[in-house]
């Protein structure tokens, strides 16, 4: 099936559920379920939550069908599924990997109808990535933009692995703090916006 016909699909489907056709919710959430599950799971491995987190996703769109505007229905559901994953990572402390998550999220966003919002953590990113001490930027781009190892950057550098680790750790620490904040923000004006849809 081409991409094109894919969409007219997701789109007769959409405006059908707008109508409150239950059919045509089950035949979005059969074609989308395993996707967002995986999606979700891949960015935090607990099968219970992902699942939650798909119900919670789907219960809302059932919920507020005839409100939702939605152009690439694909797009906004890995949306709203990242954006519940990334929710739920917040409030969880035992998930010390959430700024990694974070990051790996701002550096090959998805396309998706909010662009706006990864726009906003792009910015933030390149601000904050301009704003560290010249040795920690070199770091931080060798590390997180070229996939360099922390052995590999020392011998470039001339420095030792535990002085790149440090270093690493000293940036991903602040950056969580930064993105953590940013993510609460830009949740609740995203609430705001769907809701005034």
């Amino acid at each position: 099936m081409s991409v094109t016909k894919h969409i007219e699909d997701e789109q007769i489907l959409f405006a059908l559920l707008k109508q409150g056709d239950e059919r045509a919710f089950a035949k979005i959430y059969d074609c989308y379920w395993a996707q967002l599950y995986n999606s979700a799971y891949k960015r935090m491995p607990e099968k219970e939550k992902c699942q939650d987190i798909v119900q919670t996703v789907f219960a809302d769109v059932w919920l507020r069908r005839d409100q939702l505007q939605i152009e690439n229905l694909s797009a906004y559901l890995h949306t709203a599924v990242r954006f519940q994953v990334l929710k739920q990572l917040t409030r969880s402390p035992k998930h010390s990997f959430i700024g990694d998550m974070f990051i790996a999220d701002l550096i090959s966003p998805l396309e998706t109808d909010a662009n706006l919002l990864d726009k906003e953590a792009q910015a933030l990113l390149r601000l904050y990535i301009s704003a560290l001490p010249e040795k920690r930027r070199d770091i931080f781009v060798m590390h997180y933009m070229h996939g360099l190892t922390t052995a590999n950057i020392a011998v470039k550098l001339g420095i030792s692995r535990k002085t790149v680790q440090n270093q690493l750790t000293t940036a991903s620490h602040a950056l969580k703090l930064r993105l953590t904040h940013l993510f609460a923000w830009l949740v609740a004006i995203l609430s705001i916006l769907v809701s005034c849809k």
